[in-house]
């Protein structure tokens, strides 16, 4: 049971970050969309986090 209220805990803290981002017009649904795939790393490369962009190319 604990461990149930954790994940719904969780799930309602990451859900609730999102409504905030989206309200304070923070929220980058592009970014979202790739985020864990190489795209990301791409986008990365646009913003200029290059230490990002190399460690995913790293595998780390």
């Amino acid at each position: 049971m604990d461990m149930a209220r954790t994940c719904v805990n969780v799930i309602g803290n990451c859900l609730a970050t999102v409504v905030v981002a989206r309200w304070e017009k923070e929220f980058n649904e592009n970014r979202a969309r790739v985020f864990g795939t190489p795209a990301e790393a791409e986008l990365d490369l646009k913003a200029g986090d290059v230490a990002f962009a190399d460690a995913l190319a790293q595998g780390d």
